[in-house]
């Protein structure tokens, strides 16, 4: 008698918030029974934007429908039932239930969540399986590899080689369409007024949304924004048509204005796809594949797609692979050694310099700004005023709906501040009035004076390090240019600024 094959144990698969990934990649765990569970640690764990719940919430809730749609078994906790217990409570009685001896999840990105996820299972006597994530196209194993070939991580280098393994944007020969590997001096023009950028398609929130930001509005009242403003994508459907919307009718435009800052539009030409990518609703292989066929299309402007194709396949995937590896190193460095605390100026937008709180306002309202907002103007002037690393980060991880623990931390730590150093960031990335003029329409004022104030004694403070650095010399050089009657215009602008809108460190 032939030998007949075991039947697969059903195990018990884990779906966080924020892994709602196209049912195609959990097909052959169908077996398994599915705990989706609003009461997760990454969930409830950090304080998070209104905005950023309603869409992790929401699309949790969604994705379950995906799941039993596609005949899977759901165990499903929602924050509205107090009956479910907590966290580890709820995985102790699912694997009781099904007497499973194995849990399934796909890889956590957020170290803390991916700890305790461990020593719960462990705990249980869980056996766990970590699964690739289908949020990224570099795998853990690719990157480490990478580090081991470079001495130094560099996004320009990891980009190339991205394009490379992934066949985007090359010549016959394996050399970079167009001549260079990066346009990005191609994609530095301010918005001219003449231009209108079209309006986001936002959506209008049907009932189950509107559950969702009910509830979160009533639980979560002092998190950031607002849940009653949510008008953002949550299923997959509308994450589809989002970036339909942004293909047609403003990815050509895309590169020409990526780094403008205007009043004038909230969302420029950006796609405005990252938090759909951070929860699953959408992922980097489909998002690149329909704009590389849209592009066969249609042509898409070079700058533009290749602008476009680098956020998504080079400096998301090498910021994931910079957390993972030096994200320890990083969070605990102060490299300038800056101590001093926020005010609530900073989140209410009241701090006077009026492109830093046009952007805090906008952050407010819709959970999200684009790279120059944040890294130019918030992190600029939270650099400038010696604020701590720690507080700064803290900031950023509440304020924005694409947050999460590997993206911020490199960006805050490693482009914003510079406070780790310079692991990956080849200068500090600080700036006065002129550029934030010269990108804007924001108009001259007073705050050019704060805000030049504050840039020139950083410089002043911080000489000897930023002479050392060839892409930063010229800034002490140029101090010894200021002339003594604008310094004594300035300097008492930025000195007042900080005392009145940061606080001195708790000792």
């Amino acid at each position: 008698m032939k030998n007949q094959a075991q039947p697969q144990p059903r195990g018990l698969f884990l779906i966080l918030p924020g892994q709602c990934f196209p049912t195609r990649f959990i097909k052959p765990w169908l077996h398994c029974d599915f705990l989706l569970s609003e009461w997760a640690p990454n969930l409830l764990e950090d304080q998070h934007h209104q905005l950023k719940l309603v869409m992790m919430i929401r699309s949790l809730r969604s994705y379950a429908e995906e799941l039993r749609n596609a005949g899977a078994k759901v165990i499903y906790h929602p924050l509205d039932d107090e009956r479910s217990g907590d966290f580890p409570g709820q995985l102790e009685q699912a694997r009781s239930r099904g007497s499973f001896s194995d849990l399934v999840h796909f890889e956590i990105e957020d170290v803390f969540c991916a700890n305790a996820i461990a020593d719960i299972a462990k705990t249980l006597g869980l056996n766990r399986k970590a699964l690739p994530s289908p949020m990224f196209l570099c795998s853990r194993e690719v990157f480490a590899d990478y580090l081991e070939h470079e001495p130094r991580p560099r996004m320009a280098s990891f980009y190339r080689r991205q394009r490379k393994d992934l066949g985007l944007l090359l010549t016959a020969d394996e050399k970079p369409l167009g001549g260079k590997w990066s346009l990005d001096a191609e994609n530095r023009k301010s918005l001219p007024k003449t231009l209108t950028p079209p309006a986001p398609g936002f959506s209008r929130p049907g009932k189950k949304t509107r559950e969702v930001m009910a509830l979160v509005k009533s639980r979560f009242a002092a998190a950031p924004g607002d849940a009653e403003l949510f008008c953002y994508p949550a299923t997959r459907r509308q994450a589809e048509r989002w970036l339909t919307l942004f293909i047609g009718e403003r990815l050509a435009s895309f590169g020409d204005y990526e780094d403008a800052l205007t009043t004038r539009s909230e969302v420029v030409y950006h796609s405005l796809i990252s938090p759909l990518l951070n929860v699953g609703l959408l992922t980097p292989a489909d998002v690149i594949h329909r704009v590389m066929r849209a592009h066969e299309r249609s042509p898409v402007p070079l700058n533009s797609l290749e602008g476009f194709v680098r956020q998504v396949i080079g400096w998301r995937e090498f910021i994931r692979g910079i957390y993972h590896h030096f994200g320890r190193e990083q969070s605990s460095a102060n490299f300038f050694g800056h101590r001093s605390e926020l005010t609530g100026h900073w989140y209410e937008g009241s701090t006077g310099i009026a492109p830093l709180d046009h952007v805090i306002r906008k952050t407010q309202r819709w959970g999200w700004a684009h790279h120059i907002e944040r890294l130019m103007v918030v992190a600029n002037l939270m650099n400038l005023c010696r604020i701590h690393p720690q507080s700064a980060y803290r900031w950023f991880m509440e304020m924005y709906i694409d947050s999460a623990h590997w993206v911020m931390g490199p960006n805050v730590f490693g482009m914003g501040l510079f406070s780790d150093g310079g692991i990956f960031a080849t200068k500090p990335y600080i700036c006065g009035s002129s550029y934030l003029l010269k990108m804007g329409d924001f108009g001259r004022g007073d705050w050019c004076d704060t805000v030049d104030g504050l840039y020139w004694r950083f410089v002043q403070d911080h000489a000897d390090v930023l002479a050392r650095n060839h892409r930063t010399a010229m800034m002490p050089r140029n101090l010894t240019r200021l002339s003594s009657a604008r310094r004594e215009k300035i300097f008492p602008a930025a000195e007042a600024f900080l005392a009145e809108k940061t606080r001195a460190p708790v000792s």
